[in-house]
């Protein structure tokens, strides 16, 4: 498992959020860009249709006046200058021969359909009417007369068939604009997920496992012995109760044994700890193997070991200790620069299932065995194998 620091650990959640950020910033941007280009593609589809309107009404506007109608003058004014302010602003975009789409504006204001000359000549009809102040003279009526001859041909006809397709060529830009839009963001969408799948994969997963694989340490070495890697008091106390649970619910015995190595001080003290741990750690691999695959073996604390026999016991149980201190004393260990024998007392006790408290009460009687075996001269089993076996007969 390589090693997860806590720099690294935030450089990666950093560069992992960095990304997933810079990916949201670039799609939010795109999302702007986009309504700004449709509100302006809006605003001059809206420009674009308006100047046929206001060509519609600078005609009729040019009637009235024409018919003597002298409130007619600054509305016609008004629209005319909003006229030339608009054709000055969309011819502005024309100007520019870029794309398929300008290239195409360019070809409707300056080359066959002129929209740019229609609309001059257009504004200078409409400027000469509404200039004229009075018509006294058949020759200002006759100049009238064709000029709004000239409106209202040009209104009808090029003209506004011109504008139409100004309008229709901006349509379809902001049609192909948009379209270009959407395809740029689900491109983002589909980056971002797939940025996602890569951080999962390369950064988070791999993360996840170096801290899973963490806590799972962590939880080991908080129910195991750091010395000889069996089960520790609190963890053995665990696996009891609730092996004396199923016990208990499928009426089988269960045993404890309460192990201790005889003069372990004078091990340490005249061999060293070293030579100490080193005891331990040999007499917890005997016990291994000695024990079945479902016991439960734990290390107390100091030289003070136990085992949980499940499905076994009294006599069951002080054979299996039997032969475990047999096996002890008939392989010397090797603590220090010569092999030592090295000893071990035994008390053995059953569970009482019916009781009270049945863990705490089979651990005090094992103890008090594991005692008796002490006073006995020590390297021996309490109760004795034989005497565990008579009184289960007698029972």
């Amino acid at each position: 498992m390589s090693e997860v620091t806590p720099r690294g650990m935030t450089l990666r959640y950093v560069v992992a959020l960095g990304l997933i950020a810079l990916l949201s910033i670039v799609s939010h941007l795109v999302l702007t860009e986009t309504l700004k280009a449709n509100e302006g593609s809006a605003a001059i589809i809206n420009m674009s249709g308006r100047q046929r309107m206001l060509s519609q009404r600078i005609r009729g506007l040019a009637d009235d006046l024409h018919s003597g109608k002298e409130v007619a003058r600054e509305p016609l004014i008004t629209s005319m200058n909003q006229f030339r302010q608009t054709h000055e602003r969309l011819a502005a975009l024309a100007d520019a021969k870029g794309t398929i789409a300008e290239r195409r504006l360019y070809e409707v204001y300056y080359g066959n359909a002129e929209i740019d000359r229609l609309m001059t000549r257009f504004l200078a009809a409409g400027e000469r009417i509404a200039a004229r102040k009075v018509a006294p003279a058949r020759l200002t009526d006759a100049e009238d007369s064709q000029d709004l001859q000239v409106l209202s041909d040009l209104a009808r006809g090029p003209l506004l068939s011109g504008l139409e397709d100004v309008v229709s060529i901006h349509q379809s830009v902001s049609e192909a604009r948009s379209q270009r839009m959407v395809r740029v963001q689900w491109g983002i969408l589909l980056i971002v997920l797939v940025t996602l799948a890569v951080e999962a994969c390369f950064i988070f997963r791999p993360m996840v496992r170096a801290i899973s694989g963490y806590v799972g340490l962590l939880l080991n070495q908080a129910d195991h012995d750091y010395l000889t890697g069996l089960l520790n008091r609190r963890a053995f106390t665990v696996r009891a109760e609730a092996e004396i649970q199923r016990s208990r619910r499928y009426a089988r015995p269960v045993s404890v044994v309460l192990v201790d190595v005889d003069h372990f001080k004078r091990v340490n003290d005249s061999l060293g700890h070293l030579a100490g741990d080193t005891v331990l750690v040999t007499l917890s691999r005997t016990m291994e193997a000695q024990a079945r695959r479902e016991d439960v073996i734990a290390r107390l604390g100091g030289e003070e070991f136990a085992i949980l026999l499940p499905e076994t016991g009294l006599a069951e149980a002080c054979e299996m200790a039997e032969r475990l201190r047999q096996a002890v004393a008939a392989e010397p260990i090797l603590a220090g620069e010569e092999p030592r024998q090295i000893t071990i007392s035994a008390g053995v006790a059953e569970i009482d299932l019916d009781g009270a408290r049945p863990y705490v009460s089979a651990m005090s009687n094992a103890d008090k065995m594991l005692y008796r075996a002490k006073d006995a001269g020590r390297d021996t089993v309490r109760p004795k194998p034989a005497s565990a076996r008579a009184m289960r007969v007698v029972s």
